[in-house]
């Protein structure tokens, strides 16, 4: 989700290098030494690393006891992959909505099918009922507008009605705020499933509603709008965290099917591919679309004055129709309707799942109002975006990518996303492109987004960048992420990464530590295991755990398997701690060699609490020389350590700086350069 949190880029990366040369004479304006100094040998690679010189903020990153049980019980791995014993539970929603946009309120009906894949019986099935979140006096992270709730009305089991209790018993459900309980008499065994259904309504919430709303009652994105099951997974079991506003969801896999009644002259997009094209639509709109999906050209389906019934949709005595959508291996379903959408489509191209090179065809479509202006090329937005992740991190596996404008400022859902109407295209662009990007994480790798909101914001920001660079033609946009993170770096009311989304607090900073940091430290990955391993752990990330759940151990497992190192020092201190890096170019001196030839002494400083290797570069008239101090240095307790260049003869020394590509997140780079 992006919402009003903006900070989008680009990156790129460089090489690591070390060299010298041979010098001569003191240089003008470097302060030299108090008479001839030699050189000292300097080790050609640090002393072996000691473990108890470990820094405070570089300690080894802490298994939990949940994880270290499923690597026994072999659903997990050490090595970022599932184990052989892996499994997750299934769930498949049939559902029949009716909405009623002249009181805003949508009844509904669902059939959920859940399957127990564990090893364990399962006695009861939580729900999350999101819409009490707007309910009078229920607890909450944020404002927001408020309403009656939902109203839940029939509750069976096996065609077997369920009552509501005050309290747990078999045979019963109860509601606690915005979770509900169904407590089954006969627990659902391994490989057993059973058929609930539930009715329910609720009024819409109107604009300012986080994720979701209405505008006016003439357009709506409606998100969290039916009970719907929560995680059990083998870690923790059942996911029993209440909806409170800021964390997003956590998610099981399945297949809906989803009828929506609407107004005649409607139009509308979803989480799914439409069925009943020829029940809903003109024969000249069909047309239209069939025409979209043949070229890679923009084709505008419904315009601004091919609106309305009998024009853009069908037309039925009663004013509504019935649009029915299907959507296949999703953890989510939502959609966008209104009276005053246009609808532009197109194709987007992915590589096949079955690797044999073919690109799929995806459909892509587009709903906005004509007004908003800065959304009329959003269909070649949702092009490009989509071609070029699918292109680098995984193919794109479902059959449609649509785009509707609404109120909500940007919100990823399977298949759709709701994006706001930006005054600037810019914006429409990079926010399309951020909530797409959310398609790879967590959409397909389905991790807890409250609990761990930077493993789907975090990772989306940073590929976000790419994309973005890709498309305005921007290498370096994404230092606006870096420099979000570092304005904020090592501040008293910096919270950490690893701090569930709720619990940041009015005065923490949720949105470095979910969205900037992280983006930025994968960023500063490049610099230690390069490039081409951080995208290729990222590609092999999202394809063991596609459709599944991964933890974040599994994700630092998945890096390390590829980077072929431990990594504990890098993730410990910006993970779980508020540590800032601060590296400095303390001293410059001029130096000779015993054979007189002419050197400069630098030393560099390791002032703030985060390790990370310095990359020192000299810079001498026509190039420069480079080398590295090796992270293990910082990290066996130095705090300072000097380097030795030797200058080619007549060569001016103008320049010395640590970190010259600016790729790690240094919170002051102030002190990061010497000039003459």
């Amino acid at each position: 989700m992006r919402e009003s949190l903006r900070a989008p880029g680009l990156v790129f990366a460089f090489v690591l290098s070390a060299s010298g040369c041979a010098g001569g004479a003191a240089e003008p304006g470097v302060a030299p030494a108090a008479g001839p100094q030699v050189a000292a040998p300097r080790e050609s690679s640090p002393a072996p690393f000691d473990p108890t010189g470990i820094r405070w903020s570089a300690r080894p990153v802490p298994v939990p006891a949940a994880f270290q049980a499923a690597i026994e019980a072999g659903t997990r791995t050490s090595v970022g992959t599932p184990g052989p014993n892996y499994w997750t539970q299934r769930v498949d929603y049939r559902i029949d909505a009716t909405l009623d946009p002249v009181t805003a309120r949508l009844t509904g009906s669902e059939v959920i099918t859940y399957r127990n894949e564990s090893p364990t019986e399962v006695g009861l099935v939580i729900l999350h009922l999101y819409q009490n979140l707007f309910s009078e006096g229920v607890e909450r992270t944020r404002q927001v507008p408020v309403t009656s709730g939902i109203t839940v009305g029939r509750v069976a089991v096996g065609g077997r009605e369920f009552q509501l209790s005050p309290t747990r018993r078999a045979g019963a459900y109860i509601v606690q705020g915005t979770l509900m309980g169904v407590y089954f008499e006969d627990p659902i065994p391994p490989n057993g499933a059973i058929e609930l259904e539930v009715d329910w309504n609720f009024e819409v919430p109107p604009q300012g509603a986080p994720r979701q709303g209405h505008i006016e009652n003439r357009l709506f994105n409606v998100a969290q709008w039916y009970p719907q099951v929560a995680v059990f997974d083998d870690l923790r079991g059942w996911d029993t965290w209440p909806y409170l506003g800021n964390g997003e969801f956590y998610l099981e896999y399945g297949d809906f099917d989803v009828s929506l009644t609407l107004p005649e002259g409607w139009l509308a997009g979803a989480s799914g591919t439409l069925q009943n094209p020829e029940e809903v639509l003109t024969e000249t709109v069909r047309s239209r679309l069939a025409t979209a999906l043949q070229s890679d050209v923009v084709v505008h389906i419904v315009t601004e004055a091919g609106r309305g019934a009998g024009t853009a949709t069908l037309s039925e005595p009663d004013g509504t129709l019935t649009w029915r959508f299907k959507a296949n291996g999703v953890r989510d379903f939502a959609f966008a309707a209104s009276g005053d959408y246009v609808w532009d489509a197109t194709r987007a191209h992915s590589p096949g799942a079955d690797g044999d090179g073919a690109a799929e065809i995806v459909e892509v479509h587009s709903f906005y109002r004509p007004e908003t202006e800065s959304w009329t090329e959003s269909a070649e937005y949702i092009q490009h975006a989509l071609t070029f992740h699918a292109e680098r991190w995984h193919p794109y596996p479902w059959p449609q990518m649509t785009g509707a404008e609404g109120p909500v400022g940007g919100m990823e859902y399977p298949m759709l996303t709701f994006v706001a109407a930006f005054p600037q295209a810019r914006d429409v662009y990079e926010t399309l492109n951020h909530e797409i990007g959310h398609m790879w994480f967590p959409m397909m790798v389905g991790s807890n987004e409250a609990s761990y909101p930077w493993m789907d914001e975090g990772l989306t920001t940073y590929i976000e960048a790419y994309a973005t660079g890709d498309f305005f033609g921007e290498p370096d946009s994404w230092r606006r992420d870096q420099d979000a993170y570092t304005n904020v770096a090592g501040a008293d009311f910096e919270t950490p990464i690893m701090r569930h989304a709720d619990l940041h607090g009015s005065t923490g900073t949720y949105g470095e530590a979910a969205y900037w940091k992280p983006a930025t430290l994968l960023r500063a990955l490049e610099g230690l295991i390069g490039r081409e391993a951080v995208w290729e752990a990222l590609q092999r990330y999202n394809s063991a755990w596609i459709y599944g759940h991964p933890d974040p151990m599994d994700f630092f497992n998945a890096v390390e398997a590829v980077a072929g190192r431990d990594l504990d020092w890098f993730w410990h201190p910006f993970w779980y701690e508020t540590a800032a890096l601060d590296q400095a170019v303390e001293a410059v001196e001029m130096v000779s060699t015993p054979s007189g030839s002419r050197g400069v002494r630098v030393t560099i400083a390791d002032l703030g609490e985060a390790p990370m290797p310095a990359i020192v570069e000299v810079g001498i008239a026509g190039g420069a020389l480079r080398e590295t101090i090796p992270v293990e240095v910082w990290l066996q307790g130095a705090r300072r350590h000097e380097l030795y260049f030797e200058l080619p003869a007549d060569a001016a020394l103008e320049r010395v700086e640590v970190d010259p590509e600016g790729i790690f997140p240094d919170a002051d780079r102030t002190n990061n350069a010497w000039e003459r």
